[in-house]
């Protein structure tokens, strides 16, 4: 093949990537990227709790409900683990749960989240639709019984 031919190969090549890379690659919305607390609000508003949102911009985004002398506090965490120490300082000796993977843990797990969240990320970028990894901290204090609420209503709050 001669100069001039590979030269028009690795040109035409380069236009059908670039055109097959962006058409895939469409961005996604900020909602596709990071989970909503519209679910978290609905679950303490069935279950008889009064519902606060805290002020714009905070993070993580708490979601407080309270119901006499229970306080729940419920946030999207990152499946990273980058929350862990922000949500041990505000439990301050409260009782803490992780909801991830539709169950619930003392501790915030790290491994499969990681690996749910990477994956759905990379769909995103081929273009498919995958929602955002949904953990969750959930903060109890106050005098909660443990029957509240369901702990299947509580692990059903991840994916």
């Amino acid at each position: 093949m001669s100069r001039a031919g590979l030269s028009l190969a690795l040109a035409l090549l380069l236009v059908l990537s670039m055109g097959v890379k962006l058409r895939l690659g469409a961005p996604s919305n900020f909602s596709e990227q990071y989970p909503g607390s519209d679910d978290i609000i609905e679950m303490l508003s069935k279950n008889g709790f009064e519902v606060s949102r805290p002020a714009p911009n905070s993070d993580p985004y708490w979601i407080t409900g309270k119901r006499a002398a229970c306080l729940l506090q419920i946030a999207n965490v990152s499946p990273q683990g980058w929350h862990r120490a922000a949500v041990e300082w505000k439990a301050a000796g409260a009782s803490v749960l992780y909801s991830s993977g539709k169950a619930l843990y003392p501790a915030q797990p790290i491994l499969m989240p990681l690996l749910r969240h990477y994956l759905r990320r990379a769909e995103r970028y081929m273009g498919i639709r995958a929602p955002a990894l949904r953990v969750r901290a959930i903060i109890s204090t106050g005098t909660c019984p443990a029957d509240l609420i369901a702990a299947a209503d509580l692990a059903a709050l991840s994916d």
